[in-house]
């Protein structure tokens, strides 16, 4: 398959068919039993197959192309605030950025996700699901990826969303 700039590509199948391991490949993000014995994935020029190490992904992770999984509850670390989640993620692919400027982005990309910018200091527990999700969005948002791969983002989001 190919994906090109502009382009929406939506992978369907039913349940356990595969779709999630499917995607997870392109983030480097199988699990420990999973691994890849032939093909490619090209991204740029570059075979992601071909990516080995935290180093290798971290210049595409987040950076390039982003993920939003389908359980936030499983994604946020309920011990950090969610502001700080995603001032980890600014500040990861942006070392020069300042800790006060990377809040400032965090809180503007809440609002961006419809969640007042003072809950930036808020423990997930302190959220629905909803916003947990929107959350994770935000998150997959704020290094502006060329590709944002999302599995089944709407599943916790509220009705109002």
């Amino acid at each position: 398959m190919e994906l090109h700039r502009g382009e929406i590509l939506a992978i369907v199948g039913e349940s356990g068919s595969g779709k999630s391991v499917f995607v997870k490949t392109f983030m480097g993000l199988l699990d420990g039993n999973g691994s890849i014995h032939g093909g490619s994935i090209l991204y740029h020029g570059q075979d992601l197959t071909q990516c080995r190490t935290d180093k290798d992904w971290l210049k595409i992770r987040g950076r390039e192309i982003a993920m939003v999984l389908q359980d936030p509850m499983t994604s946020l670390n309920p011990v950090i605030t969610v502001g700080e989640q995603i001032m980890e993620v600014i500040r990861l692919h942006d070392k020069k950025m300042s800790k006060k400027d990377a809040y400032t982005k965090a809180c503007e990309m809440l609002e961006l996700v419809g969640i007042k910018a003072d809950r930036a200091g808020d423990y997930p527990h302190q959220f629905s699901g909803g916003m947990k999700q929107r959350v994770m969005i935000a998150i997959a948002l704020v290094s502006r990826p060329s590709v944002i791969i999302c599995d089944e983002p709407t599943t916790a989001l509220d009705v109002t969303i």
